[in-house]
């Protein structure tokens, strides 16, 4: 049995300040998505993978829901650079990850 989210996600975006979703594939269930900065590869956050109801479908999504506005390196794992995403100013960027 497939556990899926229904609960809304909170967003803190504004000044200085966006969000980040991530629709990754099926290998990311159940893991953790790492994110860092494109000046600062060091310091990672992470969020976790969950299926979220979405209108009549679901699908897999990790919600970085406050991040600074900057250039961000998604990470696939531990070493491997998998995209790199620009999180604007006030605004959602949205990433496809396979």
């Amino acid at each position: 049995m497939t556990n899926t989210a229904t609960a809304g996600v909170a967003l803190d975006i504004g000044p200085g300040r966006g969000a980040l979703i991530i629709y990754p594939a099926e290998r990311f269930r159940d893991r953790e998505i790492e994110i860092s900065r494109v000046d600062d590869i060091g310091r990672r956050v992470h969020t976790g993978v969950h299926e979220r109801a979405a209108q009549s479908t679901s699908r897999l999504t990790a919600i970085f829901g406050s991040l600074a506005a900057a250039e961000y390196v998604v990470w696939s794992d531990e070493a491997t650079r998998a995209a790199t995403v620009t999180v604007p100013e006030g605004a959602v960027a949205e990433l496809s990850l396979s």
